[in-house]
């Protein structure tokens, strides 16, 4: 029981942490609702200098995609996390 209890400490602090990253594109960029999805059909675009938060990344179908949330509440995955900088 003891051995759960500390095992459950560990793990679950680090399952709720959303580590997010404020960015700003310098371009449009496409974005798919879903991970799975071809990428040539994107569900709505990422205007150019919109500011927005980059999350995890995990590998669909078509390739490494990372989890994307702009300021109007929208969220969706996309490939190019290059076409972003930083902003504080």
């Amino acid at each position: 029981m003891n051995k759960l209890f500390c095992l459950l400490s560990v793990l679950l602090p680090s399952a709720c942490y959303r580590r997010e990253i404020k960015v700003q594109a310098v371009r449009d960029v496409p974005v798919c609702r879903d991970s799975n999805a071809a990428y040539s059909s994107a569900d709505f675009i990422v205007p150019k200098n919109s500011i927005c938060y980059l999350g995890r990344k995990v590998y669909g179908k078509a390739g490494r995609f990372t989890d994307i949330r702009r300021t109007d509440g929208l969220e969706g995955w996309m490939i190019e996390d290059s076409s972003f900088r930083s902003v504080k």
